[in-house]
């Protein structure tokens, strides 16, 4: 009986348990206590999010191509990896032509890089696996410890890219099928103040159809002089506020970007609330899987 309860929790079918989970966590919400991320209830139900992504001077070899972002796994003893393990077959359910991972894929720390590479490589997509680095890939203290946490990312970055996946860290790459192209920009992480973009674009044209992984959105709009089209960041959670430290006082300041499609201009950004099930409050701010599907304008 036991090991049947552990079972139906440990692996959930989230189409048939979909419908008492949310009453479930209305109520807790009731209650403030759905932030409490160490109840079996909700932490591995996962929103996959659907979005069409069309793109001026996109080649017809690219139309219906399916990006999947992930973002902020946080593989850490808080972030299980069996949940996260679910989340890769969630991905991979999706068919994806190319996964981009935006960043926070550890929650710091030396030994938990072998953890999120092993999750990583489980990932099926036609073009692999690009990823981008974001503040606790470094550490969790920002500018501070900064010779310390480039050693981390380093270290990082290097097992990635042994095991197939590729990382961009103020760089861009290409993808092409047949003669048609589409370019991937991979900024660094703006807290740790390791953020380069005349590096990430230079030898880029703007007649490039191109989309850039930036995994704090809090300058998408300083961004806005570089020829992307498409934005997607992450670090959010899918929370408004931000805990800042300004003047050695801490301070609460609001995020001018959260959560979902924003419209800026001709461009689009996407912030997706990431896969670490902490801090979860409302039923709209479930851990996100979002499927983009390209088309040609």
């Amino acid at each position: 009986m036991v090991d049947s309860i552990r079972r139906f929790f440990g692996t959930p079918h989230w189409p048939r348990q979909h419908r008492w989970r949310m009453r479930v966590w209305k109520w807790m919400n009731s209650l403030g206590l759905t932030g409490w991320h160490i109840l079996p209830l909700h932490r591995r139900w996962i929103d996959v999010r659907k979005i069409e992504m069309p793109m001026t001077g996109l080649d017809p070899a690219f139309d219906q191509f399916r990006i999947v972002q992930l973002s902020d796994l946080h593989f850490s003893p808080f972030v299980f990896k069996t949940y996260l393990r679910q989340v890769m077959e969630i991905v991979n359910r999706q068919r994806p032509d190319l996964v981009v991972v935006t960043g926070d894929l550890i929650t710091g720390g030396y030994r938990y890089i072998d953890g999120a590479t092993w999750l990583l490589t489980h990932l099926k997509a036609t073009h692999g696996v690009i990823a981008t680095f974001g503040n606790h890939d470094y550490s969790m203290h920002g500018k501070r410890n900064f010779e310390q946490g480039g050693l981390l990312a380093d270290k990082l970055e290097e097992v990635l890219e042994k095991r197939g996946i590729q990382v961009l860290r103020n760089e861009h790459v290409t993808i092409w099928r047949g003669t048609g192209r589409l370019t991937i920009v991979g900024l660094d992480d703006e807290w740790t103040g390791r953020i380069d973009p005349d590096a990430a674009w230079v030898g880029l044209h703007d007649d490039h159809p191109m989309i850039c992984l930036n995994h704090n959105p809090v300058n998408a709009r300083e961004l806005l002089t570089y020829p992307w089209q498409w934005m997607l960041s992450g670090h959010t959670h899918g929370r408004p506020m931000q805990d800042m430290k300004i003047a050695g006082r801490q301070v609460r300041k609001h995020r001018p970007f959260v959560a979902g499609l924003y419209d800026l201009g001709e461009r689009r950004l996407y912030v997706n609330r990431g896969i670490a099930y902490g801090n979860r409050k409302r039923a709209s701010n479930r851990p996100e899987v979002t499927r983009f599907t390209l088309s040609c304008v």
